[in-house]
């Protein structure tokens, strides 16, 4: 698993970044997000993603050779991609007319004040869980680089 989480980073980093900016649009809900998300959340997701993908990339090797990511680090990766898969299908979005707000509970459950929480809710425990795994991630790949101590004589 943990070689192909490392395999499957890049590819599925820029699928998610995709999915994040506009894959609530497969339920129809598209507006104005699109273009909010495109400047703020979408570079600030790419940066991310391209610090995490540079360190995992450039780990060293274990002894076989093989590049892999340590069980921590895969852990830490799988987590942030459900979190984003979870932001990206349930965030919300506006048109420029009046009713046009949606999201996918709304779609699924109706326009209830119950379902607007509950996508509140979803929404902000999905990106905290995404900041969570990633701080997670870039502290084990950061900790994987260190040089192994070397023991001193006494």
């Amino acid at each position: 698993m943990t070689r192909s989480v490392l395999l499957w980073m890049v590819p599925a980093n820029l699928a998610l970044v995709a999915w994040v900016w506009g894959g609530r649009m497969l339920f129809g809900v598209g507006g104005w997000m699109l273009l909010v998300y495109l400047v703020s959340v979408v570079p600030v997701l790419l940066l991310g993603l391209l610090v995490t993908s540079v360190l995992a990339l450039t780990q060293r090797a274990e002894p076989g050779g093989r590049r892999e990511l340590t069980r921590p680090q895969a852990q830490a990766q799988l987590v942030m991609w459900a979190a984003m898969s979870v932001f990206g299908a349930f965030s919300f979005d506006f048109g420029d007319t009046e009713d046009s707000d949606t999201a996918l509970l709304v779609e699924v459950l109706g326009d209830r004040e119950w379902v607007w929480a509950a996508t509140t809710t979803t929404m902000a425990v999905s990106a905290l869980v995404t900041v969570m795994a990633w701080v997670a991630l870039v502290v084990t790949l950061t900790a994987g680089r260190r040089p192994a101590a070397v023991p001193s004589e006494a």
